[in-house]
């Protein structure tokens, strides 16, 4: 657990608010230095402060010159026998003449003369100099180590050994109930209990006091840690480094909290964080429901619930077994099929043994379609129990839910006339809508096309959920062919995954033959290749297949953007304009405003990537001119305030792009999606605040896992959060982040996506290989229609040759840069070639005695070939007069160019131009 805060205080450390813990436990001490025994419990919740006061008080016994021994338990080790008693007897001197002690803690001895051997040795070491022995988190404790330690209390009778001991435990026992001292069957005599409560507004202020100004306030501070002495020191810490006084407190808090909670999940063992996502999807500690859902554990159930509510997991009030948030957290951790299965068997154990009505439907509400008459006579019931009680909002989550269900023609359109009755009372503005659509589906007027346009509008306007409930209804009526090829392509995009719905006869993307689907669900399957970054050249086939003139013409927008975005993310930039442009054209001339604006947004994206800042900024202003300010769907207002931050950075215009994100906080939910948390780390990169970026782009990275989109082309997080890593100083996190997005870039094999990776390589791992990783992306780039990452790389290369010295190449790279500054009106790039123009001429240029000296190192072989090359001699020809491979001479030349630190043939000959004449 983290330790308390400390304050500074006339040169000692002082732990905040724990001189009567501190006092009691000293006096024990000083009792052990008199030769009187006893034991000890220190309570208290996760961050308490648990282990920061048994630190203390080992340090002051260790001064007094009190034998001391510490041991503390672990998840990983709860179930090694004799895990925690092998770190208490490792320092034991009575114990380092038993050389067959190792293989009797493992080879079964018998228990009670090990136990009764072990004690008379350390009672014996008591009795010449007394015996302090401090386990923390003695909840982890393996049962044999307790089975020990309850022996030793027996035996100690009045010899000089102090116990002292820690543990989260109850905070509100008396001692004489639910008594947290009989844990593990410990005795504990003339025993005292240390509880450790939350720090007081007080302490806090004192805290707050503590750090620099300037300072947040102390109330704010205090609502948001509750006085939790280690998330308090990690929020001030935070605070401190940059975030400054005017940051949001609670959401400092809430990362931090976050934080720590996806670090104790990931060094769980698998089994306990298996269980910890189980109680998190299904809300229960109940070990009936447990048991038979949870994976094979490494240790008995009720332990391993004891050993997650110590870590502070989950909670031990059956009311609330695991915190909201920390659920929240955890299950965006937690795969979504393994949410919704998890939730399934749960509710069909729930049936089964008779549970609550209303718990089985509340768990049906995230499962997977069990398929069953009960579940839908379950969901159906709950509805209306929520609609009787006037909450509609969640009466028609249970109707949508409902609708998953396979269900009679009859059943389905009653639940989805009561579900739009019920969305039409929830909305007034547009209730008149709502319940002409229940009319409709209750008649059944629309023609089959009309109703798969009206779900295709939906999904553009972010409703999938609806979207996939109109198709299921949708999925029994449609007979006509190309309805229903149609049909499924819109459900493969909803679900995202190409997997169909059998129940609804809807197939699977990969059980068609790929020369038999439609040309929108071949623009389907390019952009869910896309997604998933398998083969861009398969990507680019499909989505070329799709666009073929000689097809159909499409009709549905939702198939077209998604075409688009698959050329975009193809570098078959121009093509993806062209299928923009149709979406415009025939969205404006239908009226709908959601699909323009979107095809507006997705061509202002490719300008920016093109380095047309102006015509990205008129594509936005028509964009944003198109539709009502204040009702544009969450999908618009996301592509509008994304494009707003990109052409703010673009423009090196740091204060609009500042402008564009705190209008997209504002909006609310707009805050959470992960264009803007990445358009927002980008923000937070440039202006240095590196720790926020990280954050930024690591939650950015989360969201996009759980929708399943892998390809960094799509948001290249990886390689930003390896750049905030490596500016924190952690190369470890850096390299792997590298490592991952360049195999995925392979996999997707674009220019665009290979050369950022390489960028990204380039500034994020400090290394030798920097300027060999930034040619690489400037020779990706060069041909990429990324023209903005072009300039980027290109003057990121420029600063690295001059700082390596290699500076023959530069002045071209210069030049480069220029050109397509001026021609693209990048101020930001202006300033930092011209800065580069300024350290280049400031150079010295390489001296007669550095060549000559770097010279003198060759050897024969290597001054041979060196000649040649200064003679202009290809590489062809050093082959051939060599009698070797191309390949062998491209090998010896990098090895030569290696050893005199230069990259190239320009570069050589710079070097020896003070010796042209020698040569």
């Amino acid at each position: 657990m983290s330790a308390v805060r400390r304050l500074e205080a006339d040169g000692a450390d002082e732990l905040v608010e724990r001189e009567t813990e501190l006092r009691l436990l000293s006096r024990l001490v000083g009792d052990l230095e008199l030769g009187h025994g006893g034991s000890a419990l220190v309570l208290g919740p996760a961050g308490s402060g648990r282990t920061a006061l048994l630190d203390q008080v080992a340090s002051l016994a260790t001064e007094r010159g009190l034998q001391v021994f510490t041991a503390r338990g672990s998840a990983t080790e709860a179930e090694l026998p004799y895990g925690l008693l092998s770190q208490l007897l490792a320092s034991i001197p009575e114990l380092a003449d038993v050389p067959w002690l190792h293989a009797a803690l493992s080879d079964g001895t018998d228990v009670q003369v090990l136990h009764e051997l072990l004690c008379q040795r350390l009672l014996e070491s008591a009795r010449r100099r007394p015996v302090l022995l401090v386990v923390d988190d003695l909840i982890l404790a393996d049962e044999q180590s307790e089975a020990w330690l309850a022996a030793l209390q027996r035996r100690r009778g009045s010899d000089p050994v102090l116990l002292i001991a820690a543990h989260s435990g109850p905070q509100d026992a008396d001692g004489d109930g639910a008594d947290p001292l009989c844990l593990g069957g410990l005795p504990w005599e003339n025993r005292h209990v240390v509880r450790l409560r939350p720090l007081s507004e007080a302490a806090v202020r004192r805290l707050v006091h503590a750090v620099p100004a300037p300072r947040p306030p102390v109330a704010e501070v205090y609502a948001a840690t509750r006085g939790n002495p280690a998330l308090l020191a990690e929020v001030l810490a935070r605070s401190a480094a940059g975030q400054g006084p005017g940051a949001e407190i609670t959401a400092i808090t809430a990362d931090v909290r976050r934080d720590t909670v996806l670090d104790l999940l990931a060094r769980l063992p698998s089994d306990l964080a298996a269980l910890v996502r189980t109680i998190a999807a299904i809300g229960t500690l109940d070990e009936a429901y447990l048991r038979p859902l949870a994976a094979p554990l490494g240790m008995p159930l009720n332990r391993a619930l004891r050993v997650l509510a110590d870590s502070g997991l989950i909670g031990t009030d059956p009311a609330e077994p695991m915190n909201p948030q920390v659920a929240t957290w955890v299950l965006a951790a937690t795969g979504a099929e393994e949410r919704a299965g998890t939730r399934r068997r749960a509710a069909e154990l729930g049936h089964r043994r008779a549970a609550p009505e209303e718990d089985v439907a509340g768990l049906l509400l995230g499962s997977q379609p069990v398929g069953e008459a009960w579940a839908l006579e379950t969901l159906h019931a709950a509805a209306l129990r929520r609609r009787e009680a006037g909450d509609h909002t969640e009466a028609a989550r249970y109707y949508r839910r409902a609708l998953a269900e396979p269900a009679p023609p009859g059943t389905s359109a009653r639940l989805r006339l009561e579900l739009e009755t019920v969305e039409a009372s929830s909305c007034p503005f547009t209730g008149g809508l709502r319940l002409a659509r229940a009319t409709r589906v209750s008649d059944g007027d629309d023609t089959v096309r009309t109703r798969l346009s009206a779900v295709d509008l939906m999904m553009q306007r972010g409703a999938r959920d609806d979207a996939l409930r109109e198709l299921a209804v949708l999925s029994e009526a449609v007979a006509d062919d190309r309805d229903r090829a149609d049909l499924t392509a819109l459900h493969w995009l909803a679900e995202g995954t190409g997997a169909g719905a059998v129940l609804l006869g809807i197939p699977a993307l990969t059980d068609l033959d790929p020369a038999s689907l439609t040309p929108e669900q071949t623009a389907a399957a390019s952009w869910l290749a896309t997604t998933a970054c398998r083969d861009g050249r398969v990507a680019r086939r499909l989505a070329r297949r799709a666009a073929d003139p000689s097809n159909e013409p499409m009709t549905l927008y939702s198939p077209r953007l998604a075409l688009a975005i698959t050329f975009t993310q193809t570098d078959d930039v121009l093509e993806a304009l062209s299928v923009y442009e149709e979406v415009i054209a025939d969205a404006s001339a239908a009226g709908a405003g959601v699909p323009v604006a979107l095809g507006l947004t997705g061509q202002a994206w490719i300008h920016l990537q093109r380095g047309r800042v102006q015509a990205a900024e008129e594509a936005l202003a028509k964009a944003t001119a198109s539709g009502p300010p204040d009702g544009w769907p969450p999908t618009v207002t996301a592509s509008l305030s994304t494009i707003a931050i990109a052409a703010g950075l673009t423009r090196g215009d740091l204060e609009a792009a500042q402008r564009a994100v705190d209008a997209a906080v504002d909006g609310g939910p707009l805050y959470s999606t992960p264009y803007l948390l990445f358009m927002r780390g980008l923000l937070e990169l440039d202006l240095k605040r590196h720790r926020r970026a990280l954050g930024l782009f690591q939650e950015c990275g989360r969201r996009m896992n759980a929708i399943g989109w892998q390809n960094p082309g799509l948001v290249p997080w990886r390689s930003h959060v390896a750049i905030a890593a490596q500016a924190l100083g952690d190369e470890h996190t850096a390299a792997a982040m590298i490592s991952e997005e360049w195999r995925l870039a392979q996999d997707w094999g674009t220019r665009t996506a290979i050369g950022r990776t390489h960028l990204g390589a380039g500034v994020a791992v400090r290394s030798e290989d920097a300027v060999f990783r930034l040619t690489q992306a400037v020779n990706a780039l060069q041909q990429s229609p990324a023209r903005v990452l072009y300039v980027e790389a290109v003057l990121l290369l420029a600063a690295a040759q001059i700082n390596r010295g290699q500076t023959s190449g530069v002045p071209r790279l210069l030049r480069e840069a220029e050109r397509l500054a001026t021609a693209y009106q990048l101020a930001w790039a202006t300033s930092r070639i011209a800065d580069l123009g300024k350290r280049l001429s400031d150079r010295p240029r390489r001296s007669y005695r550095t060549a000559s000296r770097r010279w003198r190192v060759l050897s024969p072989a290597a001054t041979d070939l060196v000649r040649r090359v200064l003679a202009n001699a290809s590489n062809a020809e050093l082959a051939e007069e060599l009698g070797v491979s191309k390949r062998a001479v491209e090998l010896r030349l990098t090895a030569i160019y290696r050893q005199l630190e230069v990259t190239g043939r320009a570069e050589l000959r710079e070097l020896f131009d003070a010796l042209d004449k020698e040569l």
